[in-house]
């Protein structure tokens, strides 16, 4: 006989708020009778849990998906939902899409009124933990199809995520209770994935390559509250990383050795019409070598920041003008610095604005090559061919060849990544930074210990 397998108890967070107003609205009871639906108090907390944790947003509006609520909640989940309405939290803004079977809703002021603190409420419903449960880790079966991938190509950045990796819950539940109130429940999904040990990985082969982890969505003021073995994490970070990838591409292409890993990469990725292109488009390797110097040895934004006009508002922001937008608006940053970094990725990316041409004007050639990259057909399934490019051998060199040196050599350490950096324990993060600088010069040519930083700011 076939042994039953053990139903996981599920623990979800609530706003103590909300509990308190549901226990109010069935008067203490377990269950309440209306309009002849018998409504668990249970089954309304958690499709209150789900609406915050699984529905897609767009703007202030959440979209609630008929099929997926009755595969994953109840088959008859009409009077739940309409409970929620009867009670003012939810407001129904959209009638039924015959095209994606979803209704687009809105949680009010007086969901949001109630006390933000949350605390936590067990799932004692044995066909709801089942359905909760049906694949025994929470995730969906394109999700378990996607770690199962990422698993098989970068085992050795998801293999530490673990029992292991923990979050601080009282701690990161504490920062963000100052968040607004739709960044508070994005927030508080991140931590309740952390709580429940929820991991989940992605990589997108047709976009960016990287590796999209609970990491990468988590917001940077909780990166703090995480610990792995109860030791604090540290963070390695590329300085510049795309503008100094181009270098990389261009050196590559223009020094005449394409016998080596980058070249090798650019063959695949360009291929030879796009590669013969920018050899006939041809550089300036006086400005090449200036821009070099700048990556390396001085700070690209402050160079930038210094050499090109921005705008200024007397409460010390900085904006530029967006013509891209009907009408015009200006957005606004906080420092020089975050502005020069925008201007920087639009001037890469096909962005416009003064400040887009001032930069280009000082690197004529290296964004013109950009140009041609950018305009070269079919390249890539992405919105830009050069972010497609750059982030691609960022990926391919970073996570794939150094992550995973880093690995073989350090055996006993976890190793994560975010975006373009690596994570691994504070106490060893000085000896892995410098054994990956040596791996960064063996792949790229690159030989300069301020390309590497530790970045401090994050994992206090």
């Amino acid at each position: 006989m076939k042994k039953m397998s053990k139903i996981k108890q599920i623990t979800i967070p609530i706003r103590k708020g909300v509990l308190a107003f549901i226990d109010e609205k069935f008067d203490g009871n377990s269950s309440l009778v209306i309009k002849e639906n018998t409504l668990k108090k249970e089954l309304v907390i958690y499709l209150i849990h789900y609406i915050l944790v699984k529905t897609g947003f767009e703007g202030d509006g959440l979209f609630l998906n008929s099929r997926l609520l009755r595969k994953n909640f109840l088959q008859n989940y009409k009077p739940y939902l309409s409970f929620l309405e009867d009670i003012d939290f939810l407001s129904h803004l959209k009638e039924y899409s015959a095209g994606n079977h979803s209704n687009l809703y809105q949680l009010t002021s007086e969901f949001y009124s109630l006390d933000k603190e949350y605390t936590t409420f067990k799932i004692t419903d044995i066909n709801l933990s089942k359905k909760i449960n049906y694949d025994q880790i929470g995730l969906t079966e394109k999700q378990a199809i996607r770690n199962k991938y990422c698993k098989e190509v970068r085992n050795h950045l998801v293999k530490s995520f673990n029992t292991n990796l923990e979050m601080d819950i009282t701690g990161a539940t504490k920062e963000i209770i100052c968040f607004d109130k739709t960044k508070y429940d994005a927030n508080m999904r991140t931590v309740y994935q952390y709580a429940n040990k929820q991991w989940s990985y992605s990589i997108k082969k047709e976009t960016d390559n990287r590796l999209h982890t609970i990491l990468t969505r988590t917001n940077n003021k909780l990166l703090k509250f995480i610990t792995y073995k109860k030791e604090k994490l540290g963070e390695i970070d590329i300085k510049t990383s795309q503008p100094l990838f181009l270098y990389i591409i261009l050196k590559t292409i223009f020094n005449g050795s394409m016998d080596n890993e980058i070249g090798r990469f650019l063959k695949k990725k360009l291929g030879s019409a796009l590669i013969e292109k920018i050899k006939i488009k041809g550089i300036d390797f006086e400005e090449l070598e200036n821009f070099r110097n700048i990556l390396l040895n001085k700070d690209l934004y402050i160079y930038l920041g210094e050499n090109v006009k921005t705008k200024k508002l007397s409460d010390n922001r900085y904006y530029y003008l967006d013509k891209n937008q009907s009408p015009f608006k200006n957005i606004y940053f906080d420092s020089k610095r975050d502005l020069i970094k925008n201007v920087v990725m639009r001037s890469l990316y096909k962005g416009k604005g003064d400040e887009v041409t001032e930069v280009k004007q000082l690197f004529k050639s290296i964004f013109g090559i950009a140009d041609v990259i950018n305009k070269h057909d079919n390249l890539s399934k992405s919105n830009n061919n050069l972010s497609n490019v750059l982030q691609n051998i960022e990926a391919h060199i970073v996570l794939d060849l150094i992550a995973k040196d880093i690995s073989k050599k350090f055996k006993n350490i976890p190793l994560f990544s975010k975006h373009d950096s690596l994570i691994t324990y504070k106490s060893s993060i000085i000896e892995v930074r410098d054994y990956a600088q040596i791996q960064f010069l063996y792949y790229t040519g690159i030989d300069n210990k301020n390309i590497l930083k530790i970045k401090e700011d994050n994992f206090l």
